[in-house]
């Protein structure tokens, strides 16, 4: 028919309009998808641009690249320093009673002998080197008990105590109390460095065991006698602490016979501290304590005491009997004379030490 072969014609003429049509609708679909997956070509500016991970948080800006951000560290608080050690009246007791219960420690007999075994034990519990130096007293061997501690300044300033007691007495305030205080300032300097250097000495004998009262302080006369001119030169002075666990009044006590230096600064530290201590010449023709050899020998020396004692010499001078304020004083004021010594005090001290 004319009819159908007109029509073949424009048939495909459609079919290939709609093929071309096709044709561009999928290169235009092709061309954006390129469009929207390609990378830009951008230079990458590093000043400007950080690299990811290292960005600088908002609001900063650094010439540097940043680093990663990290916890902030706290500071390490600057420590306080250390308070200096205090003097310890219980643990001074505690010494006391220790020595008490030995017994009564007459000079050269077993019961002085572990007295001066318990105060070598803890001197060296604490670090301290111990020197033991013997003697002969009638009825047996006595012994001093020695240990020392370096100060920032080479003299010497001896603090003493005695280890024996009389015959009829457990002798807690004559003298384990003063031997437990000279524990108690080595204990507090294995703390700090003193000013001074420290020589710390438990006597034997010092009281007199053959009914001879001229014949005592053995143990310090042994001592002073057996130091060289050189060692005698060094020491700055001396302090016999004996009898200052009882009463209301501490004294300073000297012979009269040399310096009165070591006595004086100690009434001038007292005063500072409000301690209520005055000066009393020793009665006793020879002394009535360790301090006697180290006068006689031109070293400033005192003897600090309480004589107040109604138990003195008699079976009740125990532990239990000593009034805590009254150690508490007399071992504040030896501290603070000892912490309070630098070089111009010591030699204000020593200057007034005499040859003998």
């Amino acid at each position: 028919m004319r009819t159908g072969r007109g029509l073949r014609p424009r048939i495909g003429s459609s079919v290939a309009a709609r093929g071309r049509g096709a044709f561009l609708v999928l290169c235009l679909a092709a061309a954006l998808m390129a469009a929207c997956t390609a990378a830009p070509s951008v230079t990458r500016d590093a000043g400007t641009f950080p690299p990811p991970g290292s960005i600088a948080p908002t609001g900063t800006t650094s010439s540097e690249p940043a680093t990663s951000a990290m916890p902030a560290t706290p500071e390490t608080p600057t420590p306080e320093p250390a308070k200096p050690a205090s003097f310890n009246v219980n643990r001074v007791l505690a010494d006391t009673r220790a020595i008490e219960d030995f017994g009564r420690r007459v000079a050269g007999g077993s019961q002085e002998k572990a007295a001066a075994d318990y105060v070598a034990a803890r001197l060296r519990s604490m670090g301290y080197k111990v020197t033991i130096q013997k003697f002969d007293v009638p009825g047996g061997v006595s012994r001093n008990v020695t240990a020392r501690v370096a100060g920032d300044d080479p003299r010497v300033l001896v603090l003493g105590g005695h280890l024996d007691s009389k015959s009829t007495t457990p002798g807690a305030n004559d003298n384990a109390l003063g031997c437990a205080m000279v524990l108690e300032m080595a204990r507090i300097f294995t703390t700090e460095k003193p000013p001074v250097s420290l020589e710390f000495t438990l006597f034997g004998a010092e009281e007199y065991n053959d009914g001879t009262p001229r014949d005592h302080h053995r143990g310090s006369r042994y001592r002073v006698a057996h130091m060289s001119k050189a060692q005698r030169a060094r020491t700055i002075g001396m302090i016999s602490i004996d009898v200052v666990g009882y009463g209301t009044r501490l004294y300073t006590r000297t012979m009269g016979l040399g310096p009165m230096t070591m006595s004086d600064y100690l009434l001038r530290r007292a005063r500072k501290l409000g301690v209520r201590l005055s000066y009393s010449k020793d009665p006793g023709p020879t002394g009535w304590s360790d301090h006697e050899p180290y006068e006689k020998a031109g070293i400033p020396a005192v003897w600090l005491e309480r004589l107040q004692d109604p138990q003195y010499h008699k079976a009740g001078d125990t532990t239990a009997h000593l009034q805590s304020s009254a150690v508490k004083a007399a071992g504040r004021l030896v501290l603070d004379a000892v912490r309070d010594m630098d070089a111009a005090e010591a030699s204000a001290i020593r200057g007034g030490a005499t040859e003998p």
